[in-house]
């Protein structure tokens, strides 16, 4: 059985890397093999790794029209865990391209009452017992392009006495479906870290020594949404003064996608003097959009510091 399933969300992020978003839901759909079930305006709230939220009315039918029953409840509860999300772009707006969730839902104030329709616990006075509830779901959503797609939701309600709980719903998915930046979304270039090496043309004691050479190792991370550009990084003296002690060659590093980190290195020449204290240095950087690398410091020791 298909039913369609119309599903409004709209999902704000704040910083990218807090990830913040929230969502507003309303569907319907008939499950296999034998559970009908209703879910309107589903609020959630939440981070990127989890969000509570309800539903106005939520409601599951099981067996036949003539004798099944359902179980409603108002206002219930729900925490989802997103278990992957894959972000696409269209224009200046972010959707989920690929979503993947588990759902845990449930009521303690659930109602088992005969069928005469999936609202009847509130038009009718017709229920028979309290029922409390739980639902468990994992959830797949495809969208291939923005606020358009598919959506399959497989569950398992636990309720007491009842003949069925498995429920499969199949349907499509109409919204923003995803993420909206309110800043501008693009790369977010971290240095996670930096150290120097000279095992190559050194001795590998780890200290700058008169016409050594070295190299700084530089872990480059996109902690952003979209992947970067080319980028191009450098590293200067602190203080000018002592710049002339040292040689640093900038180096170019290829596209970076987002959430994927790289290693770079950045060849240091020592002059044929050097001062009796540590060279100070910052590292920096940006892509050929002007996205900007985030600094770091390293402090690389002398001889005679």
């Amino acid at each position: 059985m298909l039913k369609l399933i119309l599903l409004f969300s709209a999902a704000f992020w704040g910083d990218t890397q807090v990830r913040e978003w929230a969502a507003v839901d309303a569907h319907y759909g008939v499950g296999l093999p034998l559970c009908n079930r209703l879910n309107v305006v589903e609020f959630t709230l939440g981070l990127s790794y989890i969000g509570i939220g309800s539903s106005i009315v939520e409601s599951y039918g099981f067996g036949s029209y003539d004798s099944g029953q359902f179980i409603g409840s108002l206002l219930p509860l729900h925490v989802s865990v997103p278990l992957y999300q894959k972000i696409a772009f269209w224009r200046d707006d972010a959707f989920f391209k690929h979503f993947i969730a588990f759902n845990l839902r449930g009521s303690g104030w659930g109602q088992r009452y005969d069928v005469l329709g999936p609202l009847s616990f509130i038009l009718e006075r017709r229920w028979r017992a309290k029922a409390p509830y739980l639902a468990f779901e994992v959830m797949g959503r495809w969208s291939p392009v923005r606020m358009v797609g598919l959506q399959a939701t497989l569950g398992t309600l636990i309720v007491k006495d009842a003949p069925d709980r498995v429920y499969l719903t199949l349907g499509v998915c109409v919204g923003t479906a995803g993420p909206a930046s309110k800043y501008k979304i693009g790369p977010r270039l971290e240095i996670a870290g930096v150290v120097f090496d000279d095992a190559i043309g050194g001795n590998s004691n780890g200290i700058l020594e008169p016409g050594e050479e070295g190299r700084l190792l530089v872990s480059l991370v996109n902690r952003g949404l979209k992947d970067s550009d080319t980028i191009f990084l450098k590293a200067v003296v602190r203080d000018p003064q002592l710049s002339e002690y040292l040689t640093i060659l900038d180096t170019t590093i290829p596209p970076l996608e987002a959430n994927r980190s790289i290693e770079a290195s950045l060849p240091v020449v020592a002059g044929d003097r050097l001062p009796a204290l540590p060279l100070r240095l910052r590292v920096w950087g940006k892509d050929s959009h002007g996205n900007m690398v985030s600094p770091a410091n390293i402090e690389i020791p002398t001889m005679d510091s």
